[in-house]
């Protein structure tokens, strides 16, 4: 069973800077760590790693907690999931499901899973066992794939008869379900066939390995000759396929993503297993359509770069643009492949050692491959030349090194027989200048609006009577001697309702735990970190409760005050006088007893 000893245990048994590390470049900076926020775009460092209180804060978007809350929040785990890997890292032995919880429950889509299942057993089988499949075998072998590689990759064929699976897979499943499954159409005579009769089948896993759909590609000649037939056909969206979330091959590759701290972005099942022979496994393709959102939201789970090898053609290379729009909050790097070549063929043609090479290093800033992209068809052409710097100007400009702005307008101007330096450097400067004087009328507006309507900065938010007790509550679970103190005192409590519910879990436990923190509300877990983020040295000043006390009393019956000068207002304008003094006269009483 999983116990609040265990996991605190476990808990001190991690370096939250190790954890972290391994998805996000951390820099040294005093006490604490530095680097860019893996929950938020940002560019510059805003992300704090306290190591010596062990847990994490974003100026830029306030998240704060625990290594727990870490692995909750980057990687979409549960709570025991988060506890469980972690455990497992540290060598403790962790059941997989806590005793009170009971068995696992199944998938709410289990027999479509288990359909799929069932499907890749039997393509595989066809393909690596049976006359029907030696020639779809040898044509992979011709393409450079081994056995090994089929077996990896859970490879297959479906067969040409039109049939043979459903009927095969009807034994099992009803034929309402196999009909929900996505793997079969029916036609005008109510026969059922096969989705991808004759194509090669490439499993399409989800992120844990489950097959959740398939997609099947020509390979006789007469297939590739025919220009009607789409080289590639994939299941339709079903109960538990979503093609614009999962990525190809991400099972195997997610934990050499996070070991390497990035991943290779390529456009096809092929070229996925063409790096995968050459010895790189931090590869995924999307299903062979555009990237989407979601796909973008699915990696960045794991890492904070992309390196984008998509195809050298024409089409690749679009594809790649376009790609960059979606990949904002990435570092991102671009391999371009020679010859217009795609992965699979360049290892066709070169030494796995070469395509190792081409993609560790042959790889282009995305403003590089940018003005590679768009530069003129013709360059000789001056409106196309005027056309391009106009285009590649703002894109240089937004690069924050002044360093690489030169280099990238040397480039630009290299290119182009009607324009020097200093020329593509007066186009950048204008989109500076502009840049420049829309910020400053940014910042005019943010002045001129009314102090509600301004963006305040997320610490600076924190009241005077909250940041007291923050320090009064930080010195509690410090301090035992402090807490045991004011538990003898029946009449006091915390003004701050998520300060109160946090005390008296203190009180009540002596700690507030990592497991009690992650049952509790998110403004509550906020409250507690904004707690440990208190910077107090570690004796307890003469007089320092008794001034936090007194300070804390006045702060309060300040916020008071505020109420009933307000409600005093409300009052008078809508002419109930006889209210209105009577809550003037408790104004000042107050202010009396504050005096």
């Amino acid at each position: 069973m999983i116990t609040k000893e265990l996991i605190n245990e476990i808990k001190q048994a991690v370096n939250i800077v190790d954890v972290i590390g391994e998805s996000v470049a951390l820099t040294k900076a005093g006490r604490n760590y530095l680097g860019l926020c893996p929950f938020h775009g940002e560019k510059t460092p805003s992300f704090n790693v306290l190591e010596d209180k062990q847990f994490y804060h974003c100026f830029g978007c306030g998240k704060s907690g625990d290594v727990f809350t870490f692995l909750e929040e980057q990687r979409g785990l549960s709570f025991l999931d988060a506890v469980r890997e972690l455990g497992q890292q540290a060598g403790f032995q962790v059941d997989i499901v806590p005793v009170q919880q009971g068995p696992k429950s199944h998938h709410p889509h289990q027999v479509l899973l288990d359909i799929h299942a069932e499907a890749g057993k039997f393509y595989h089988a066809l393909l690596m066992t049976t006359k029907m499949g030696e020639d779809a075998k040898n044509y992979l072998h011709e393409r450079g794939l081994t056995d090994q590689d089929l077996k990896q990759f859970q490879i297959g064929l479906s067969p040409s008869d039109p049939n043979i699976l459903f009927q095969s897979l009807s034994k099992k499943f009803s034929e309402n379900d196999l009909l929900q499954s996505g793997l079969f159409n029916t036609a005008d005579t109510n026969m059922v066939y096969d989705a991808f009769q004759g194509r090669i089948i490439f499993p399409l896993t989800d992120e844990e390995g489950q097959i959740v759909a398939f997609s099947g590609r020509i390979w006789t000649e007469s297939d590739r000759l025919n220009k009607q037939i789409a080289k590639y056909k994939n299941s339709r969206s079903t109960a538990i396929f979503n093609k614009s979330y999962e990525l190809y091959h991400l099972d195997q590759a997610k934990a050499s993503i996070k070991k390497q701290r990035e991943v290779y972005l390529m456009e096809g099942y092929m070229d996925v297993i063409a790096a995968h022979r050459a010895g790189v496994e931090n590869v995924v393709a999307s299903m062979g359509t555009a990237l989407t959102r979601e796909q973008v939201q699915h990696l960045a789970k794991f890492c904070q770069k992309v390196v984008v090898a998509y195809d050298g053609d024409k089409a690749g290379q679009a594809a790649t643009a376009k790609v960059l729009e979606e990949l904002g909050q990435f570092q991102v790097e671009v391999v371009r492949f020679p010859d217009g070549m795609d992965p699979d063929e360049f290892l066709s043609k070169n030494s796995p050692q070469a395509l190792q090479n081409i993609l560790n290093k042959s790889r282009m800033s995305q403003v590089e491959f940018l003005i590679h992209h768009l530069r003129p068809e013709n360059p000789d052409n001056l409106q196309m030349q005027i056309d391009f710097v106009d285009r590649i100007a703002p894109i240089i400009a937004n690069t924050k090194s002044i360093t690489a702005q030169n280099t990238y307008i040397y480039k630009v101007a290299d290119l182009l027989p009607d324009f020097d330096y200093s020329q593509v450097e007066l186009a950048v400067n204008a989109v500076r200048l502009h840049q420049r004087q829309e910020r400053s009328r940014d910042v005019s507006r943010q002045e001129m609006a009314p102090p509600l309507v301004r963006e305040i900065p997320q610490q600076l938010k924190i009241s005077p009577l909250i940041r007291t007790e923050n320090h009064l509550l930080y010195r509690m679970q410090e301090h035992a001697y402090i807490l045991n103190d004011y538990r003898l005192r029946e009449d006091f409590h915390f003004y701050t309702p998520e300060l109160e519910t946090l005390y008296q879990v203190l009180k009540a436990e002596g700690e507030v735990s990592s497991y009690e923190l992650a049952q509790m509300e998110e403004s509550v877990q906020r409250a507690w970190y904004r707690v440990m983020e208190e910077r107090l040295p570690e004796d307890v000043g003469q007089d320092e409760l008794e001034e936090l006390e007194a300070r804390r009393q006045r702060e309060w019956m300040r916020r008071e005050n505020q109420v009933k000068s307000r409600t005093i207002r409300e009052q008078t304008h809508v002419g109930n006088d006889a209210a209105a003094l009577d809550e003037l006269a408790q104004l000042i009483a107050q202010k009396r007893k504050m005096e």
